[in-house]
């Protein structure tokens, strides 16, 4: 019984860790990629909304929420218009789904 309540804690533990790892990876990757435009907590800040007339923060009207992260990583991939660049050479996927975690996230966060 030991082992087993053993392992499941190793198990838990392990997949907190991953978890808090895909979250940093996922800041980083916002941080480095997407906060000039999206602004640190996902509020644009005043010159990108001058220069990009469509673009919003991350929470309002509930887009972002209704996504799944799959949709997310498929913005990131193929950019939106001509506004948005496509991030395929800049991200890796691994960074893409981090980065799409962490999106929703501030989405969810900005939301309430």
């Amino acid at each position: 019984m030991r082992l087993v309540t053993g392992i499941v804690l190793g198990v838990l533990v392990v997949a907190g860790r991953s978890r808090a790892v895909a979250q940093t990876e996922g800041e980083t990757a916002y941080r480095k990629e997407c906060k000039s435009c999206h602004g640190l907590k996902g509020v644009p800040p005043a010159r990108a909304r001058d220069q990009y007339k469509k673009i919003k923060a991350v929470g309002e009207d509930g887009f972002v929420t209704s996504l799944s992260v799959d949709s997310i990583i498929t913005i990131l991939r193929n950019g939106i218009d001509k506004d948005m660049k496509s991030f395929k050479s800049k991200l890796s996927e691994d960074q893409m789904r981090a980065a799409a975690e962490y999106i929703l996230t501030l989405a969810k966060k900005e939301e309430r």
